[in-house]
């Protein structure tokens, strides 16, 4: 969570306890689903990143059993990748 900061990110809590952090430009966006996204197959990770005209948006998903630091360590690749607009 250290990632992420106060001015450039929103957290919200459901009421499921999963975790939502949205980039407060719209492009950035982690979801953490202890018990399992909805509708899916054990889905406990989502990363997305919205495209642009030029370049195309993306999305990886991650098991439930995938270890915390994984996942932050992609986070991490993904915004020191991605470019302002």
């Amino acid at each position: 969570m250290d990632q992420f900061s106060a001015e450039d990110f929103h957290l919200v809590v459901d009421d499921r306890a999963d975790v939502h952090v949205n980039s407060k430009d719209g492009r950035f966006y982690l979801g953490w689903f202890p018990l399992g996204r909805p509708g899916t197959d054990r889905e406990g990770w989502k990363i997305a990143v919205t495209g642009t005209a030029t370049m195309p948006g993306y999305q990886v998903s991650f098991d439930v059993e995938t270890p915390a630091d994984i996942v932050a360590a992609a986070v991490a690749r993904v915004l020191e990748t991605s470019r302002l607009l």
